[in-house]
């Protein structure tokens, strides 16, 4: 529902976060794997490096919509 180009927007809003944030993560070596698909998202993570808690954390305060 709603605007035809949302989707558009989101996914646009989403290739940005990704590519400014969970570059981070991935430069750490706290995230092995990361892959979104629409609004699914699969990741494996070194849990040596950091933990479910910690990550969540992190992609909280990266913007408060989400």
């Amino acid at each position: 529902m709603g605007s035809p180009v949302s989707g558009t927007i989101a996914e646009v809003f989403l290739q940005y976060l990704e590519k400014t944030y969970n570059k981070h993560l991935i430069d750490t070596k706290a995230l092995s794997f990361y892959t979104r698909y629409v609004d699914d998202i699969f990741l494996i993570y070194d849990s040596t490096c950091t933990s479910p808690h910690s990550i969540l954390k992190y992609i909280d305060t990266i913007h408060s919509n989400i």
